[in-house]
């Protein structure tokens, strides 16, 4: 009798469904996160001599919305020496999914040069994007669906948290 209540048992501990599944909540996410890589002067001239990075920083806010910018950072000073893209709108998570909602601003000038945040232009407007996520300590991860054939996709990508809250 005891053999057949621990099987019994066994079973009920195996078959039972798990909420263990990873749910991250948007506490998790709120604060400020980057990705940044260093850069040549080769590459805008206009730059003096220093160390520079581009910078993909995302700001999630507790109120659901975020901001996403592009831009070149001079890397001894902070100082951001001008932007290449924007994003603004709304996100919501739905167990390890974040969905985006956001409208998206470019520089309306050749691509390699900078602007300030305010010349940016509206180019896109209520864009949806899914893709898994996950934090993990200060890093999180998005990890991109696949993209059809002959497409530029990423995979994933990293970003380190700067501030945990904004």
């Amino acid at each position: 009798m005891k053999r057949l209540f621990f099987i019994l048992n066994v079973f009920l501990l195996v078959s039972c469904s798990s909420d263990d599944e990873v749910r991250t909540n948007i506490k998790d996410v709120v604060g400020v996160w980057e990705k940044s890589s260093d850069i040549s002067t080769e590459i805008y001239p206009e730059l003096e001599e220093g160390n520079y990075e581009f910078v993909l920083q995302y700001k999630f806010l507790e109120d659901s919305t975020f901001e996403s910018f592009f831009f070149v950072r001079n890397s001894d000073t902070d100082n951001i020496i001008g932007y290449r893209s924007r994003s603004e709108g709304s996100f919501f998570i739905e167990k390890n999914r974040m969905n985006l909602n956001y409208n998206q601003y470019n520089s309306n000038v050749e691509a390699s040069q900078l602007v300030d945040s305010a010349d940016l232009v509206l180019i896109d407007q209520d864009v949806d994007w899914s893709f898994n996520f996950s934090v993990n300590k200060n890093e999180l991860l998005f990890d991109f669906d696949p993209c059809g054939p002959y497409a530029d996709c990423i995979g994933e990508l990293k970003l380190k948290r700067v501030k945990k809250n904004q």
